[in-house]
Order: structure tokens, then C-alpha cells, then sequence
């Protein structure tokens, strides 16, 4: 008898003597009492909390063993967040689960025994099998297996732009809709953003890049970048007792006043904690003046630890809007991911986010108003990219840091209701993920797409979902079955 916990066997630690759980988890009746009427109307009910006691027993060859493992499996068994739980003679199957409670354990010599409680707060099992199902038509018949309801996952992989997008499950209240139609007679379609630069870093030579009246924050422009494997970086950062390395610039096609600026990059200075060095995007007025910066940077000597900068406005009189390493040290260490920087008029939109598996993770989001009008004036007009070590202080090889993609948008005001706003472009992903009730498209969240109509609701058995426009989209449904 054993059981797994977010992926580690139970084997590996200890015995498990006994498990006890209940055949249901504790049910729990909805009742609505009427005045001046015996009893109460039943309108429903619900699962509470599922969960399991274990009963263990550990035994080693000495007192110290049995302290170090005590400490290895408290290790394994705190976990912050609901992991997988699944008992062995229920192969395929999994429950989310929390460690609760008590874990006090009785300890005679080398052995020690205890009982753990797992607490399921969705109590119902999820299947380990996940089923994909294309959506090939406007109306798609399912036949879902499992004993209880399961919350699907759609992914919509657009074909044109669209304002709109909408799907029906079978019951009355089950639809879900994406951003707005648009009334032919007196609405037309228009893009929030448009996009006006969009650079995949294939070359440098020939594209418009120059390394002319270049100027970086706190040092000087030294060594040359490079285009290598689809990503500019550098070749060599030059000398120099501080800041030093390579920057280049180029020229939009059009000064903005409401812009938006997306850098995809990676940065990772974690191969040896002496390492400095930084990664950073300056947006520039059409003399060169910095309007604004933003960069990850590895400023310690002795540990590896990324920072985050944002900031309005140049070196000198600027604003720092984020200046961080996140929610702990190290979280934006070995970074692949977005920041990205948004202004309108003034406002200041800035955002941070590793992207692991197509999707946006360890996040960071602040919004910043320049209400002293001291940043917001200046169109910008350049964008210029930088890589710097400081004097002789160990650099990451240059395909552990380097520039991957970098895109421009022009942000429109919309004169709504006339102007209807395009949600989702060609070549865009959009996914509904109904069980944590997350929208994301190309990985971001953009939950703001939802209309307050929508539920997000769960299939069973034999039914269908119904897609509008359905030729503006390909879609697929995938689901994990649930069992009771």
C-alpha cells in the first residue's frame, strides 16, 4: 500500500500501514425554510472537503537517519500550493491535494510512526489521461466519460480578425462570449493596437540597425552585437571599469504618441553567482532623448539574483516605476520570457513575465501616471537595444543572453460604441480554461475579453458545444474526465 504526492512515491520514505477515507465526502443539503410551512424546500446539494488519513512508519538504522529523514520527508510533504495525490491501487487516477493538520509522530529509538491527513478541497478525482477532441464543425457533438462534471479547456487558433467569438454548451445558461459583435449598419471593426515594428532578429547589417550617437545609462557603448541563431547578442563588450558593451538603434516608421513596446529575451546569469551583467531596451524621442527604459540586470558580485527595472524619462530626472527581483530573490533568474512597456498619454503600463510552455508565468504588473506631465510629452520615435558587462567581472556566454524578438505598437483611441475593438488577429491563440477560469491569448492573460454574461461552464455525458463564427476559427476541446 502507498501512495504518490506531487509526483514522489511514498516507497521512498516510509510504510504506509492504513489509509481511511470516506466513500462520499461529507454531503451537505441546501434547504430554504418557508414561513408558516412544515419542513424546508431541498435545492440541492454539495460535496464538501474530501480526505485521506495515512497511518506510517518509518525505521532506520540510527537516530541521526531517522532525524534526517523526518526533515526530508517534512520537506517533500509542505507544499504551498495543492499537488497531486494518488494512491497506487487507483492507478490513473488523482486527486489535488493539501497536507493538514496534525503531523505529530511518536518516536521510539529508530522508529517513528504518525498518522498524515491530505485534504482535497475539490473533492472530486481527476483522470491522469487527457482527451483532445477537434471541433471541426459549428455544432460539435461530445460523449464525455467519467461519474461527475469536467470543466474543458478550449483553444481557438484564429484565422482572421475578429471582434467576436462565442460557443454554447447544452444548458440554457451555458454560453460564453468573447468581445462584441459588430452591427453592420452602423459599427466597424478597429484595432486597439496596430502593429508598426516587428523585428525576429534574423540580421543587423541591411535592416535599418546603427551603433551611431548610441548613449546607456551609467557607461558607454563599447564591443560589437551580432545576429546569431535568430537573436541579436553580443560578440565581444569591449573594456572599461563600469557599464560597457554594445548598443544599437533604429528608427520606427511613424513617431507615437500612445505606443507599446514588447521585447521577448532570455537572461540567465545563474552559471556563476561573480557574473554581472544587463539586458536593456531604451525607447527614444526623434533626437535621441530617453523617454524611457527597461531591462533585467544582475548587479550582485556573490549571488545570482535578477532585477527588473521600468522607468519613465532619462537616467538623470526619470521615474522608476518597478525596481525589483519579484516576489523573492532569484525568481526571474535563467529568464526567457516578455516585458513589455505601455504608454497612454499618461499612463505607464509595465509588465514582466517568464513564459514557460507557451505560457506566462512568475508575473509582475504596475501601472505608473505621470500626473506632473514630466515624461509623457516626448513622442517616441527610436528604440535602442544594450548589452554591458561592468569592468572585469565574469559575462554569461552569449547564448545565455540575447534578444529574441522585439515588436512595436501604434495604440489607437477608439471612438466607441461606433468603433468596435479587434480582440484576437490572425494567427492568434486564444484559450478558455473553464476549470480555472483563466482567458489567455498567445499565453497572456486578457480575461478583460470575457463578457460578464459568460459562464464558464462544465460538460458531461452526451452533449455539444456550438461555435459562432465558426469559420473565423480552428478549436479544439480538451478535458481531464472527473470521477466521484
Amino acid at each position: 500500500m502507498a501512495f504518490l504526492f506531487n509526483g514522489i512515491s511514498s516507497d521512498n520514505y516510509f510504510v504506509v500501514e492504513k489509509i481511511e477515507r470516506d466513500l462520499l465526502p461529507p454531503i451537505s443539503h441546501i434547504l430554504t425554510e418557508i414561513p408558516n410551512k412544515n419542513g424546508a424546500i431541498h435545492q440541492g446539494s454539495k460535496l464538501g472537503v474530501r480526505e485521506f488519513n495515512v497511518t506510517i512508519r518509518m525505521r532506520e538504522d540510527s537516530v541521526e537517519d531517522l532525524n534526517t529523514k523526518i526533515r526530508t520527508v517534512a520537506s517533500w510533504l509542505r507544499q504551498k500550493e495543492a499537488k497531486p495525490f494518488e494512491l497506487v491501487k487507483e492507478q490513473g487516477l488523482y486527486y489535488m491535494a493539501y497536507l493538514s493538520g496534525d503531523t505529530k509522530l511518536t518516536e521510539i529509538v529508530t522508529v517513528g510512526k504518525g498518522v498524515l491527513t491530505f485534504i482535497c478541497p475539490d473533492p472530486i478525482a481527476f483522470n491522469k489521461v487527457e482527451n483532445l477532441v477537434p471541433l471541426l464543425n459549428e455544432v460539435n457533438p461530445l460523449s464525455i466519460e467519467g461519474t461527475a462534471e469536467t470543466f474543458p479547456t478550449l483553444k481557438f487558433t484564429v484565422k482572421r480578425d475578429i471582434t467576436f467569438l462565442s460557443y454554447i454548451g447544452e444548458g440554457e445558461k451555458d454560453v460564453v462570449v468573447l468581445g462584441k459583435a459588430v452591427e453592420e449598419d452602423t459599427q466597424t471593426a478597429k484595432p486597439k493596437e496596430e502593429l508598426i515594428f516587428d523585428d525576429d532578429m534574423e540580421s543587423i547589417t541591411g535592416f535599418g540597425w546603427s551603433t551611431g550617437g548610441t548613449q546607456v545609462d551609467g557607461g558607454v557603448p563599447t564591443g560589437t552585437m551580432i545576429a546569431s541563431n535568430q537573436t541579436f547578442t553580443y560578440s565581444d563588450i569591449g573594456t572599461g571599469d563600469k557599464w560597457h558593451g554594445p548598443a544599437i538603434k533604429k528608427g520606427l516608421s511613424e513617431t507615437l504618441d500612445d505606443w507599446k513596446v514588447e521585447c521577448w529575451l532570455k537572461f540567465d546569469a545563474t552559471k556563476d553567482p561573480k557574473m554581472i551583467a544587463r539586458a536593456e531596451l531604451y525607447c527614444l524621442d526623434v533626437n535621441g532623448t530617453v523617454i524611457a527604459k527597461f531591462a533585467l540586470k544582475d548587479m550582485y558580485r556573490d549571488t545570482a539574483n535578477t532585477v527588473v527595472e521600468f522607468r519613465a524619462g532619462d537616467l538623470n530626472k526619470g521615474q522608476y516605476i518597478i525596481k525589483s527581483w519579484g516576489s523573492k530573490r532569484g525568481v526571474y533568474n535563467n529568464f526567457w520570457g516578455l516585458i513589455s512597456l505601455k504608454q497612454v498619454g499618461k499612463a505607464y503600463e509595465c509588465y514582466v513575465t517568464k513564459i514557460v510552455n507557451g505560457k506566462h508565468t512568475t508575473r509582475m504588473f504596475k501601472r505608473y501616471y505621470d500626473v506632473k506631465n514630466q515624461y509623457h510629452t516626448n513622442k517616441l520615435a527610436q528604440v535602442q537595444l544594450h548589452i554591458a558587462g561592468t569592468g572585469t567581472s565574469p559575462m554569461p556566454a552569449n547564448d545565455r543572453i540575447n534578444f529574441d524578438r522585439l515588436k512595436v505598437w501604434k495604440v489607437n483611441t477608439l471612438n466607441e460604441p461606433d468603433e468596435v475593438p479587434i480582440i484576437a488577429r490572425a494567427g492568434d491563440v486564444i484559450e478558455v480554461d473553464h476549470y480555472s477560469k483563466q482567458v489567455l491569448i498567445n499565453g497572456e492573460p486578457s480575461k478583460q475579453i470575457l463578457d460578464p454574461v459568460s459562464k464558464l461552464f462544465p460538460i458531461e455525458g452526451d452533449s455539444a458545444i456550438t461555435i459562432y463564427p465558426s469559420d473565423a476559427v480552428t478549436a479544439d476541446l480538451s478535458y481531464k474526465s472527473r470521477w466521484e
